[in-house]
């Protein structure tokens, strides 16, 4: 894997690097798991999406994600119907995540780490995913200093942002209907059985 770190800020910082290690990390994590001979077999498919979702859990602020998702509707939400918004997306977007993961796994070829920006407490770092094929993808993680650790608050696949993709998805949603039709929705999305 090719890593050519390129800090930016306003000032220096003696843990520049760590966006894109941290990064780094968890996806060396999550390809691990996958490729774990002992966690492919059918029996032990359920604790394999477990430890992943645990990895993402770690890395991703579900939270923040879910929040930025439901933009200018989230402030209208009761305390309890935030959390129960969180949940629900969050378990959907771990699902997604996981089935990509899983169905796209054998076509990777390498993850190439391209630089990071760091400005105060925001990070982004940008890389490649290509696969077998030749064909290139470029990933844009938004991270944000949660003490210790970068967390996760947007990704942008081939330039589009994750979370604007969802809160443009959901203000049409809840233009035409309701946000009880909103979160029906999301529920029946979710697998049975996912935790």
């Amino acid at each position: 894997m090719l890593l050519a770190l390129v800090a930016v800020g306003a000032s220096p910082c003696a843990c520049a690097d760590e966006p894109t290690a941290q990064i780094r990390a968890t996806t060396d994590k999550i390809l691990a798991l996958l490729a774990d001979p002992a966690l492919k077999t059918e029996a032990r498919n359920s604790e394999r999406r477990q430890l992943i979702r645990e990895e993402l859990g770690r890395r991703i602020d579900w939270a923040t994600v879910a929040r930025s998702s439901l933009g200018r509707h989230w402030a209208k939400r009761t305390r309890a119907e935030q959390t129960e918004f969180v949940s629900l997306f969050s378990r959907l977007l771990e699902e997604t995540f996981i089935d990509k993961f899983e169905t796209h796994h054998g076509e990777l070829d390498k993850v190439e780490y391209l630089g990071e920006k760091i400005i105060d407490e925001y990070a982004s770092v940008k890389a490649q995913i290509s696969t077998k094929d030749q064909i290139v993808h470029p990933v844009e993680y938004r991270l944000q200093k949660s003490s210790k650790d970068w967390r996760i608050y947007d990704v942008l696949l081939e330039g589009v942002s994750l979370v604007k993709n969802y809160r443009d998805q959901f203000d049409e949603i809840l233009a035409k209907s309701s946000y009880e039709k909103l979160v029906a929705d999301l529920r029946a999305k979710i697998p049975q059985g996912s935790p």
